[in-house]
């Protein structure tokens, strides 16, 4: 059996994609995946935020793959290790090499603690990787239910909850734009999402506030450029130019297969309005009006997290599986 560093530029990529690959459609058939150009781009180290990859072969043959992502802004002590095999070659000591790699690696780092996620369908909350991930002292720490919604859209419903939310946001403006936040919000943008670090459910995680600012933004846009993905956000405003909630999805410029609901967020002060279904609302429309073939969206929400998860399944979204965040010291 053999370890061995790789890049995501370097050709041995595809042979870790395959494996994540077929790992995953073994444990989360019907779950949504990343193709190997996003996964590329994703992987690619930065300023923020590092990744270390590794390959795990025996006999020539890629069984394993692993990363460790590395925060660099925020979150100084943790390491974020994830580990795929091959079905067939489960249960002979490929995972544990791999996460003992990880491991040399973060306490290399000056990391303390481990952060993984894992998914799962709806049907089971267990899986070969939450097995894992238990034999080797990690615990649950929270769990998010992976709703999805397909066409046909229910765009009348839409409407109506619209209409009946509309007169508890008077004075709330709600903007839209593609792709990049236009330079007069970007600080209010990056403000929101560093809140939403911690103001979103963590459950028992052990979880830092993220530094966002203007330049950690235009990077996440780039990145998504790079990934070939195409983004949408719809903002809540006053008249002062505060931004009072936020929202964003996007969907690969290449593939209608799949769209993710990503940052969700309404600033604490300015709850009780009916902004994050207004907010979601107006995404979702616009996102309608430029891809009418998106096959299937999907959003993810803290098990607790009863406001949001009414506002989804309003707007149409239904349970299809989980994610699930385990952690432990290193």
């Amino acid at each position: 059996m053999q370890i061995r560093p790789i890049t995501a530029t370097e050709d041995a990529f595809s042979a870790w994609y395959d494996v994540y690959l077929t790992a995953h459609v073994a444990d989360y058939p019907n779950g949504p995946r990343f193709t190997e150009q996003e996964l590329r781009v994703a992987y690619r180290g930065h300023e923020h935020h590092d990744v270390r990859l590794w390959l795990a072969e025996d006999g020539g043959q890629a069984v394993g793959a692993g990363l460790l992502g590395l925060p660099l802004r925020d979150n100084l002590k943790l390491a974020e290790p994830e580990i795929w095999v091959r079905p067939e070659a489960r249960r002979r000591g490929v995972g544990t090499l791999l996460l003992q790699t990880a491991y040399e690696a973060a306490r290399e780092h000056g990391r303390s603690s481990l952060l993984t996620y894992l998914e799962g369908p709806a049907s089971t909350d267990m899986t070969a990787g939450t097995f894992f991930a238990e034999h080797h002292g990690f615990t649950r720490r929270i769990t998010e239910i992976a709703r999805v919604q397909r066409p046909p859209f229910d765009l009348d419903a839409i409407a109506k909850a619209v209409d009946e939310a509309e007169p508890m946001a008077a004075g709330y403006e709600i903007l839209t734009w593609t792709v990049r936040a236009p330079d007069e919000h970007i600080d209010e943008v990056a403000r929101l999402e560093a809140r939403l670090s911690t103001d979103a459910p963590l459950g028992e995680l052990d979880y830092e506030a993220e530094v966002w600012d203007a330049a950690r933004i235009r990077k996440s846009e780039e990145r998504a450029a790079e990934m070939g993905r195409q983004t949408w956000s719809a903002v809540a405003v006053l008249p002062d130019g505060t931004m009072t909630g936020l929202t964003t999805l996007s969907i690969s410029r290449e593939s209608d297969d799949n769209g993710f609901q990503d940052t969700t967020i309404v600033d604490p002060a300015h709850r009780g309005h009916r902004l994050g279904l207004l907010l979601k609302a107006a995404n979702l429309r616009q996102v309608l009006r430029d891809r009418p073939g998106i096959q299937a969206i999907w959003t993810w929400n803290a098990d607790s997290n009863a406001h949001m998860i009414s506002v989804n399944e309003t707007l149409g979204y239904r349970i299809e599986g989980w994610s699930a965040g385990f952690q432990r010291e290193l």
